[in-house]
């Protein structure tokens, strides 16, 4: 057989559902650490040794795809190659785990942008006849996993205290990479930026700063899930394997950076206290109020405070934006920088952020769930929003339909196509979201009533709009009104400040032609949701 050039494409399509499909921290980790190694590392081991290290070139390999390119090998053993490695992963996730890929002749670097196509092509027919799930029988004589019970129990783990639990076998993998994953993976990364710059404990006992539960981490906690903006676009246009390099590390690496860098600045109370700990002979050291569930490509994933998930959404998505313009900036290959300037213009790339607000008892599939509608309805494109702009959409949960957020929007904000007046302004860019951040505070410093409050969320979402503005005046007339403390000049300012550019403000509405908004729910509902 003759040696031709391939271009191979590969992608995870069940990550979500194998990292999320259990509610425990510990085996959510897991799965997190575990498909990380495989995908980064694995996936170009296993090609590696069926195809030989100098055929196989690496282009990109991370938030569960990647790209190689195989030169001087025949077809036939690129194909032996790919299945091999599909059934490695497989075996290491206990059968969960579905890796589908596309295989496409290169002639030479002009013929790049073909290839891959074709690559995706064959992928997404191989993904359409994949998606099928194997259904275990757990009657009469199986125990089904305590973990995910649509799968057999296989392992027998110890809990400690005489408690022991049953576990199929990819949870029990989960399960032991949950272990190692304390000390390692993504929560090690994270240690070791905290370590670059001022003193850190040691390795071994980066355990000790991580929360058992996500009960642990708050009463409240936001589930904040970030996704790149038109990236699509981005990488349709890719017209060269060192452009889809560049590409990949540009993204994978400014999102970890600004992650880490914003997890950092909104624990900054607990990296504190750990520095001081250090100082004494014996240190004793709080877990670190936060989690990372999920990082790579342009995806990210994690569990923090209620009262800091906003400032983590908008402090992470400038940051990548930002990082993203730096290393365009810095690219030494003027033909790639020069493909980013075409595409983007003087700006980075941009990520949106969904974020879900919810006791930490709450069924965390839910809040995830409802944290993937937010990132939806934030990256939903309008016609007065620049393409590509980065948005945070973010829910309080408030009962037990509160996750469903197409209908509550429509239900209770008034939000639909042919609605007159909304009464809200999510999704917000980032400088919405930074003004009512602004506002929120300056209601802090007056001490703006708490019943008021409740009032003023009850009138704002009440259906008639002309009761729901007479009800918010008559709250604004009966708030206290001092010349150095007025809870009435604050929440007048705080109104006026969120007024979207094109808007008309007319206490409390923004108007636009026959269009009113109201600002009042997202005012009330945000009063907790920033450190002060």
């Amino acid at each position: 057989m003759t040696s031709e050039s391939f271009v191979i494409v590969i992608d995870i399509p069940s990550i979500k559902k194998y990292v999320f499909g259990t509610d425990y921290l510990n085996e959510i980790r897991g799965a997190s650490t575990q498909l990380d190694r495989l995908n980064q590392v694995e996936m170009k081991q296993r090609l590696h040794e069926h195809l030989g290290a100098d055929h196989v070139k690496l282009i990109y390999a991370n938030g569960g795809s990647a790209q190689f390119l195989v030169h001087g090998c025949a077809e036939g053993s690129v194909k032996t190659a790919c299945k091999k490695m599909v059934q490695y992963i497989r075996a290491q996730t206990g059968g969960e785990v579905q890796v589908v890929y596309g295989i496409a002749p290169l002639k030479d670097e002009s013929s790049y942008q073909e290839a891959v196509r074709m690559a995706h092509f064959q992928l997404r027919c191989h993904r359409e006849f994949a998606t099928c799930h194997r259904s275990v029988s757990l009657m009469p004589t199986m125990m089904e996993c305590k973990s995910a019970s649509h799968l057999p129990a296989a392992h027998i783990v110890d809990q400690g205290a005489g408690d022991a639990a049953l576990l199929s076998q990819a949870s029990f993998q989960k399960d032991q990479h949950g272990r190692d994953a304390r000390r390692h993976g993504l929560w090690a990364e994270w240690m070791k930026h905290l370590a670059d710059t001022k003193p850190w404990p040691a390795e071994e006992q980066w355990n000790k700063l991580r929360c058992e539960s996500m009960t642990d981490i708050d009463q409240y906690i936001g589930v904040v899930y970030a996704d790149g903006n038109a990236m699509g676009k981005i990488v349709q246009a890719l017209d060269r394997p060192e452009t889809f390099r560049q590409f990949s590390k540009i993204v994978d690496k400014s999102i970890r950076e600004a992650c880490f860098t914003s997890l950092s600045q909104i624990s900054q109370p607990e990296v504190e206290q750990v520095r001081e700990a250090l100082e004494h002979p014996h240190p004793r050291f709080d877990p670190l109020a936060a989690d990372i569930l999920l990082l790579g490509g342009d995806d990210l994933l994690v569990a923090v405070p209620a009262d800091r998930a906003l400032d983590f959404a908008l402090q992470v998505t400038k940051g990548f934006e930002r990082l993203t313009q730096e290393k365009i900036a810095a690219l030494q290959n003027e033909k790639t920088q020069q493909f980013f300037r075409d595409q983007l213009g003087d700006r980075g790339f941009t990520i949106s952020c969904g974020v879900a607000i919810a006791k930490s008892n709450y069924p965390f599939y839910l809040s995830l769930e409802l944290a993937e509608q937010l990132l939806k309805n934030a990256k939903r494109q309008d016609s007065h929003i620049a393409q590509g702009a980065a948005r945070i959409d973010f829910h309080v949960v408030a009962g037990a339909n509160s996750h469903d957020l197409k209908k509550v929007r429509e239900d209770t904000y008034q939000v639909s196509n042919d609605s007159s007046a909304p009464r809200t302004l999510r999704p917000l860019s980032c400088s919405q979201l930074e003004t009512l951040r602004d506002t929120v505070q300056e209601l802090h410093k007056v001490g703006f009533p708490r019943n008021k409050l409740h009032e003023l969320q009850e009138a704002a979402l009440t259906k008639e709009a002309t009761r729901a503005d007479w009800h918010i005046r008559n709250i604004f007339v009966r708030c206290r009104h001092e010349l150095e403390r007025s809870e009435r000049r604050a929440l007048w300012q705080a109104v006026a400040d969120l007024c979207p550019k094109g808007y008309e403000f007319n206490f409390p509405w923004f108007q636009r032609d026959d269009q009113r908004l109201l600002c009042i729910a997202d005012l009330v509902e945000a009063y907790d949701l920033f450190q002060r």
